[in-house]
């Protein structure tokens, strides 16, 4: 009986596409800003509307649009004084039909590869995530090792990424509903989609006796209002903020969307934790700007009677707050995953013993251990800050050859182990001829080239998600060794994700990063120019290579 509502739902979906989108009969008078826009009476705006996303919208049993979103669009546009209709599709057309244009407006998940080639408004709010699985799996089910187990979900980048690092087998899936269905009936042994889907489908579906959800430490995501019209999106945020103010958003979606939002609960020395690491950031933070605003003072005492002295202050000091503002916003974010983790695994370890066997709490205390170490490891390198500013000539009384600074470069990366790429050393003329130089700092630059290369060099489909896997074609690190005359050359390639040419300097600044599913602190780049620098050499992209990236090192001997 189910599968056939099922059907006669999709009957009336298929109906209501063909017959084209229904217009509002309650239209609002038409404002100066819907004439400013070309909107009107017979030319409507066309909102685009996405049937998978019950509750919050969808198209009821008899072919009208319904739901949460259907409700506040209603009454964002009447607000607005614009003349709207809805046209509903399915979800996967959804996000094509706003970047070519066939729609003037529609609500999405904010997507960071999306953002230059359409507009998203401020978030109405935001979604989180959640794995659903059989109760009757419980005993076995461990939610925290996904290898090898048949997750399905709705595609997703980062679900993509998730499910590819758990080695689990992903299974990208259309109809949600069907999808809950067929979990309860065994075919997958979890399904991972927002909160509210699962709430509603579960409950629809009356499997609150077969199925249970938990939640996924992954970031949640802004659910707003998208179109090409910037000027749109900028008087839809002027009326959402107003709105926000008068508790309308509230009073449309209720407490049975609005609050499944708010119930993570973070325990207090989690909060005492990110504190204590806030300050201590800010500390080694402020001994930088300390360090800056020493050499700032002196500048200003030799140039006291010169106009340009102050403007060069209040640059640098405008400099000063600007990576201060960066550096808090990196750091939680970097924190935030470690944290969750820690947060999690603590609380299994707290409950009974009855309910972990030794092997799962042993698991449990490791991944809290690396999680800590993680940390750790971000403090060091934020040590690494004090080098960025530094100008001070290295001294070069190591006399060592370049095919050493490689090898000991290769084995404190852990590239050549790495199990997503194919990892070379190419030996050219003079690598075996040794020269002075600061071996450490050295290493450290390529070390930290080649983490980059690593990091950011993965399966094709693992960041572009509608490509097709190239069968023949595996991902490479290269690193060529070089000396010619009076230069020395480290030159890393990889057939990662790539520069744009245009970024070729602005990568290499403090707290940079162009890909936010990245892990890193954006200080890496940073740091390797800079001790590359102190020791009489250089690191520069080359834009002419195409394949992926390509960082050459060079030192004069």
């Amino acid at each position: 009986m189910r599968r056939a509502g099922i059907w006669a739902a999709s009957l009336v979906l298929m109906l209501v596409t063909a017959c084209g989108p229904e217009r509002q009969d309650d239209a609002p008078v038409v404002s100066a800003l819907a004439e400013e826009f070309g909107f009107s009476k017979e030319r409507p705006l066309v909102m685009g509307m996405n049937t998978s996303y019950a509750p919050l919208q969808y198209v009821d049993d008899n072919g009208v649009p319904s739901g949460y979103d259907v409700e506040f669009t209603k009454r964002l546009m009447q607000r607005m004084g614009i003349p709207f209709t809805f046209s509903p599709n399915h979800w996967d057309k959804m996000s094509p039909g706003i970047i070519e244009g066939k729609y003037d407006l529609g609500m999405l998940v904010y997507s960071a590869y999306r953002k230059d080639i359409t507009n998203y408004s401020n978030a109405v709010f935001r979604l989180y995530y959640q794995i659903a699985y059989r109760k009757a799996d419980y005993a076995d089910f461990d939610f925290r090792n996904l290898k090898g187990k048949r997750i399905a979900y709705m595609k997703s980048r980062p679900i993509g990424l998730m499910l590819k690092d758990a080695e689990a087998v992903d299974v990208p899936i259309t109809d949600l509903n069907q999808a809950f269905v067929d979990l309860a009936n065994g075919e997958y042994d979890g399904l991972i989609c927002y909160r509210f889907q699962a709430k509603y489908n579960i409950g629809q579906l009356g499997l609150e006796e077969v199925l249970q959800t938990d939640e996924l430490s992954l970031e949640p995501r802004e659910y707003c209002y998208a179109s090409h019209n910037v000027q749109l999106i900028d008087s839809i945020n002027a009326e959402l903020k107003r709105m926000e103010e008068e508790g309308i958003i509230d009073e449309v979606y209720g407490q049975d969307v609005v609050s499944q939002f708010d119930i993570i609960k973070i325990p207090t020395w989690v909060w005492v934790l990110v504190a204590v690491l806030i300050i201590v950031f800010l500390l080694i933070f402020g001994l930088n700007r300390n360090m800056l605003s020493k050499r700032l003072q002196l500048a200003y005492d030799q140039m006291a009677e010169k106009n340009d002295a102050l403007q060069v202050a209040n640059a640098r000091a405008e400099e000063s707050t600007r990576m201060k503002s960066a550096f808090i916003k990196q750091i939680s974010h970097e924190i935030r995953t470690p944290l969750n983790i820690i947060s999690g695994f603590t609380q299994l370890l707290a409950t009974p013993s009855g309910t972990m066997t030794d092997a799962e709490r042993a698991e449990a205390s490791q991944k809290v251990v690396e999680s800590t170490d993680r940390i750790t490891g971000l403090v060091d390198k934020m040590l690494e800050l004090s080098e960025i500013s530094s100008q001070v000539v290295l001294e070069r009384n190591d006399e060592v050859t370049p095919l050493q600074i490689a090898l000991q470069a290769v084995e404190d990366s852990g590239v050549a182990e790495t199990s997503h790429l194919t990892f070379e050393i190419k030996e050219e003329e003079g690598a075996a001829v040794p020269f002075k130089t600061h071996l450490l700092s050295a290493v450290r630059v390529v070390e930290l080239l080649l983490d980059n290369a690593k990091k950011f060099t993965q399966p094709a489909e693992a960041y572009l998600p509608h490509a097709k896997q190239d069968q023949e074609k595996k991902e490479r690190v290269t690193l060529t060794i070089t000396q010619t005359g009076d230069q020395v050359r480290f030159v890393v390639e990889d057939t990662g994700i790539g520069i744009p040419s245009s970024e070729a300097e602005h990568i290499f600044d403090e707290f940079v990063q162009l890909d936010e599913y990245y892990d890193g602190t954006g200080i890496g780049l940073a740091v390797a120019r800079s001790l590359a620098r102190r020791l009489n050499g250089d690191v520069i992209l080359d834009t002419t290579y195409t394949q992926g990236a390509r960082f050459v090192f060079t030192i004069k001997n």
